[in-house]
């Protein structure tokens, strides 16, 4: 019901005022306009749902919150202080509410690493598919890995394979139909759904740090290390530009379908390794960690001049 609702609205919003056009630019890998911001009819809707259904988790309105930011971002581009401004509140109250009972250092690092993810995240939202599939994968593995959890967290569950319902009807939209993207309006909630379903899984001791570092490798390597070359040539890192490995897969001919496929089946063989080693050693998990991140950057480095 919640998928057919989300459809209808979604057809009578691709033929109103609601959404923006995202103009071709440098960075854009599309030809002309393409409606965006269509992220606001995502997670409205799913947050809303949320809080009729559990009131009391305060990660549904924070989510709530970041969506209204980026399409208020997506039509009138804000200024990139006042959103860090508000991800930082957000990311303060995400461990609040998580109970993340930690040392100072560590919650310090933790706000770091969520600003941090959900502008990677943001800046690997820029093909047909390639955030949404990520969202698919990575949400589908929290959820099976909470239905499985000897704590049998069947809410939390709940909680990403709902989303995952929602991503499945955008999906339809964004890579077959290819008629919208998500925009901030998508991508900025998305990603704190992740980080969220993340946190609650270290929380439950469900995951490890590293574990959920091993699952979500694929988006931090290409984003990581494309900031830092940019860095490093001396580029202005806060322009938008055309440099990540998985845009410039897309400029040598590889059709969206196949880059964010690509992308989203490393991101499967990675759950999969975390399955495995579920309930290894730390020795164990540390080592598949560095196997994963070194075989990703030898491929990045391999591709650096692709498309250049």
């Amino acid at each position: 019901m919640a998928a057919l609702v989300l459809l209808l609205l979604w057809r009578y919003a691709y033929h109103s005022q609601l959404l923006v056009y995202d103009a071709q630019s440098s960075r854009s890998l599309h030809q002309g306009k393409t409606l965006t911001a269509a992220g606001i009819l995502m997670f409205v809707p799913w947050c809303l749902m949320g809080v009729f259904v559990a009131p009391w988790f305060l990660h549904f309105y924070l989510v709530l919150a970041l969506s209204v930011l980026g399409f208020v971002d997506d039509r009138y581009d804000l200024s990139f202080k006042l959103r860090l401004l508000v991800q930082l509140l957000a990311a303060v109250a995400t461990l609040y509410a998580a109970g993340m009972v930690t040392p100072l250092w560590l919650q310090v690092f933790l706000i770091f690493c969520l600003l941090w993810w959900v502008n990677l995240f943001n800046f690997m939202d820029g093909a047909n598919g390639m955030a949404g599939l990520h969202g698919v994968v990575s949400l589908s593995f929290y959820g099976f890995i909470f239905l499985n959890s000897s704590n049998l967290n069947s809410f939390y569950a709940f909680v990403a394979l709902s989303c995952v319902l929602v991503l499945v009807v955008y999906l339809h939209f964004n890579l077959w139909l290819k008629k919208l993207f998500m925009g901030d309006s998508g991508s900025l909630p998305l990603a704190w759904v992740i980080a969220v379903m993340a946190l609650c899984a270290i929380q439950t001791d469900s995951l490890s740090y590293v574990q959920v570092a091993s699952i979500h490798a694929v988006f931090i390597v290409d984003a990581s290390m494309t900031l830092l070359l940019r860095w490093r040539r001396g580029e202005n890192i806060t322009q938008a530009h055309a440099s990540h490995l998985y845009q410039r897969l897309v400029k040598t001919g590889r059709s969206h379908p196949q880059v964010s496929g690509g992308y989203a089946a490393l991101t499967v063989v990675l759950c999969l390794l975390v399955w495995l080693t579920l309930h290894s050693t730390w020795l164990v998990q540390w080592t598949v960690l560095a196997l994963v991140y070194v075989f990703l950057l030898a491929v990045f480095m391999k591709f650096l001049n692709l498309g250049r």
